[in-house]
């Protein structure tokens, strides 16, 4: 299976997924920590830099974004030792060896004679984050050392870096345990409305057997003194820490910096220093889990136990190769999804955008992975699920780590018209793999809120706590996950615009074609909502096995046409006539349903699908291109074909035409000659996103502002090209998509990616990976490995 590739910048060494990094510090990169439930949440680079948070509100240390890694010695868990006349900081970097497993992360690092392994981890099981320093001394000769630690403390929300950062340092409070240091802000500002703070930040430490330092400098100013960063005075002065408490540690910055003690290292010999950090709301709960840690010997057996958890966790399902450094690759991918579970699309250095929860896509294609790795666990997140779906067809946008549905994680009224697409895929899924056809009609409920209408009209009189919509009496409101489906996929066969192709709204898939929501449309995404409406189909003929009817809202047959008063398919207008009164109709509900024929619904979805696929391939192929046309802009241009400029081509536009069965095998064929021609990279050996269109493109969207390459704008989207490559399995062309599949794995173990083993988000035009494990690419990749190479 796996291609020859370039040497990676790692080693595996053994078959754990385990590897090795020399020099780790040369690179950008973080690796992520945390437990089985993503109650802390950690991200650490080799030079130690990163944070530690349990949401967007709650920071330990400093939030770190992708240029702090690097430069911030602020986003650092620091460490000095006094070694003599040198003084050693292990955040800077000495002769340094990377070893990183599942989950777990230590440098090796040597200088002033010493031998220093930092290891980090977050036990599986405990909401801390571990960072034990083993120092031995292998100069030869007895050194004399003093030890420090330094973690900056933050406690508070990743806007107050730059809302009020000093005015809500005086919030702050200590209180100094034996073993380290507690913050307690006393409020959570908010000018919105400040409240009452009842969460804990703490750092405890340990030297030895479970010694507790000898004292500690609790605030920035108590560590710097008249130094800084660079030169703090409590490292090259003879600065006496603190022992108690008093008044002037109150509204500073606090950090948890211990002076540990002063030993003459004899030659050979190792001294362990350990310290645990994390969030919790009672100071109980802090110290039982220290109490747990509290001894080399118990952080050992921790993370046994953890490298155990992971790995275990990662048997399911097997795949083993003859390649054992693509087995240990496959390893890091099936991660992948259950990182983006616990992180969501946020909370790692380069997800600097994200405020927490998974993205509407982000679920749907998650649960792909999970239907295959935890199915006992498939069922009910599916279901649960479609609690976000409104009865116009759009979505909540955000799923928050309680299950709780948020409309936009930025309060924007806005609907991405591919969203109707994916809830059918994973259900597909579902039902194929278990045979509960039955699990269609289990009803759920819709989500209400503000926005009415695919967001064109605001409910400013809306002011319900729970979300939930109910009927005109007031009842909450109960569908079959079929009428889900249903309303997902019949909205947006009428939602078009004036070339009868769907309306780009917002974006699509590709986030970055944003700009289009008056006129753009969406050829690409309505060749999937063709295929959808003709898929379902054969889900109903598997129920129609043992039910003649099924019941839908009372308010949802004019979107059967055939059913009730046909629609012209082929004028935009009346379509269009036909989706206002349902948009009108929906605003208020009477809670009634209608039993319909199964047969009859079979009928009237296969009708509308069929004229989709006809309109779409005889209107969008290009014939002279030799592709599919996938876009018109905000101006009602065709986007895509030969232009004065050259050629104007995105990858997306390929995919869903031949994934959705609408391209017939001529056409896959001429496509992928086009795809070859046009977007495979000969220098690289990848597939870009789009090419280069030379110019911004205001009437499409914020991508086309992007250095060409970069992200959405003719980028290495990884996402993508492994949905190329699952296309054309799925319609036989299996030498082309081994071609794709096998782009990926070059790209991600080539010296030029410069990361840990993974598929990160996309390469630029160097082939550097970039935006690492919070992707939805990882998913796509097991699923086709299992679903079609296999």
């Amino acid at each position: 299976m796996s291609p020859k590739c370039m040497a990676p910048i790692y080693k595996f060494i053994d078959d754990n997924g385990t590897f090795t990094v020399k020099d780790p510090q040369r690179f950008s990169l973080y690796f992520p920590l945390t437990d089985r439930e993503g109650r802390i949440l950690s991200s650490i680079s080799p030079n130690l830099g990163g944070d530690i948070k349990r949401d967007n509100d709650r920071f330990l240390t400093p939030p770190a974004s992708i240029e702090d890694i690097r430069n911030n010695l602020f986003c650092r868990r620091d460490f000095f030792i006094k070694a003599g006349g040198h003084v050693v900081r292990l955040s800077y970097p000495h002769d340094d060896v990377l070893e990183a497993g599942l989950l777990y992360h230590k440098v090796t690092k040597r200088a002033a004679g010493l031998k220093m392994e930092i290891l980090s981890f977050v036990p599986f099981d405990m909401p801390v984050e571990v960072m034990q320093v083993r120092v031995t001394n292998d100069s030869g000769k007895d050194i004399d050392i003093t030890p420090t630690s330094f973690i900056p403390l933050f406690g508070r929300s990743e806007k107050n870096i730059r809302d009020h950062r000093h005015v809500s340092s005086l919030l702050n409070r200590v209180e100094l345990d034996r073993h380290g240091i507690f913050l307690k802000p006393t409020m959570i500002f908010d000018e919105k409305g400040h409240m009452e703070n009842r969460t804990q930040y703490f750092v405890l430490g340990y030297e030895g057997g479970g010694k507790a330092p000898v004292g500690q400098f609790p605030t920035l100013g108590n560590f710097y003194g008249e130094g800084d960063m660079i030169s703090p005075d409590a490292i090259y002065k003879l600065v006496v820490p603190a022992s108690r408490k008093i008044p002037d540690f109150d509204g500073k910055e606090a950090c948890g910096a211990f002076r540990f003690t002063r030993r003459k290292l004899r030659k050979g010999a190792s001294l362990e220093y350990c310290l645990v950090m994390g969030i919790e709301e009672k100071k109980s709960a802090a110290l039982k889990y220290f109490r747990r840690l509290n001894s080399p010997a118990k952080v050992a057996k921790s993370l046994s136990a953890t490298k155990k958890y992971w790995r275990d966790y990662l048997s399911t399902p097997p795949l083993k190769f003859k390649d054992g450094d693509y087995n240990n690759w496959l390893l890091w991918v099936k991660l992948q999804p259950t990182l983006r579970k616990l992180f969501g699309c946020s909370f790692l250095p380069h997800f600097d955008y994200g405020k927490g929860g998974r993205g509407w896509r982000d679920i749907w294609q998650d649960a792909l992975t999970l239907l295959l790795t935890e199915p006992n666990k498939a069922k009910d997140f599916i279901f649960h699920s479609f609690n976000g779906v409104r009865l116009d067809g759009s979505n909540a946008t955000i799923i928050a780590k309680d299950g709780r549905f948020i409309a936009d994680r930025n309060r924007i009224s806005r609907v991405w018209m591919d969203h109707g697409i994916w809830p059918y895929l994973t259900t597909r899924l579902y039902v194929r793999k278990t045979g509960d056809a039955g699990f269609m009609l289990k009803e759920a409920e819709y989500f209400r809120d503000h926005q009415l209408k695919r967001a064109k009209e605001i409910d400013k009189a809306f002011a319900q706590a729970d979300f939930i919509q109910r009927d005109s009496s007031g009842k909450i409101y109960k569908g079959s996950v079929l009428e889900h489906l249903l309303i997902q996929n019949l909205v947006q066969f009428f939602n078009v615009g004036e070339h009868n192709v769907i309306r780009l709204e917002n974006a699509d898939w590709n986030d970055g074609l944003d700009m289009a929501s008056d006129r753009g449309e969406s050829v690409t995404f309505s060749f999937m909502y063709a295929h959808n409406l003709w898929d379902i189909c054969s889900v109903l003929k598997k129920m129609n096995e043992k039910h003649e009817k099924v019941k839908v809202l009372v308010e949802l047959l004019p979107l059967l046409d055939s059913m009730s008063t046909a629609v012209d398919y082929g004028d935009h207008r009346q379509k269009q006539k036909r989706l206002d009164e349902y948009m009108e109709s929906v605003k208020e509900i009477s809670g009634q349903k209608v039993e319909i024929d199964i047969a009859d619904l079979i009928k009237d979805l296969q009708k509308k699908a069929d004229h989709m696929f006809a309109w779409l391939s005889e209107k969008e192929w290009l014939p002279s291109a030799g592709f599919f046309n996938g876009y018109y802009d905000n101006r009602g241009r065709r986007v895509e074909g030969r232009t004065k400029g050259g050629v104007r081509m995105k990858l997306q536009s390929q995919v869903f035409a031949i994934m959705s069965g609408g391209a017939t095998d001529e056409q896959v064929i001429k496509t992928w000659a086009s795809i070859k021609m046009y977007l495979k990279d000969r220098r690289l050996g990848g597939f870009r996103l789009g090419t280069d269109f030379k110019s911004l493109y205001m009437e499409l969207g914020r991508a086309f502002g992007f250095a060409y390459g970069d992200k959405e704008n003719g980028a290495f989207f990884n996402h993508m090209v492994v949905m190329l490559a699952n296309a054309l399995y799925r319609r036989g062309f299996k030498k082309e998509g081994k071609e794709v599949l096998d782009s990926i794995y070059k790209m991600a173990t080539s010296d030029r990616a410069q990361i840990y083993p993974m598929i990160p988000e996309y390469f630029n035009n160097e082939g550097r990976g970039l935006y690492f494990y919070l992707t939805g690419s990882a998913s796509w990749y097991i699923y086709t490995l299992i679903e079609e190479v296999l």
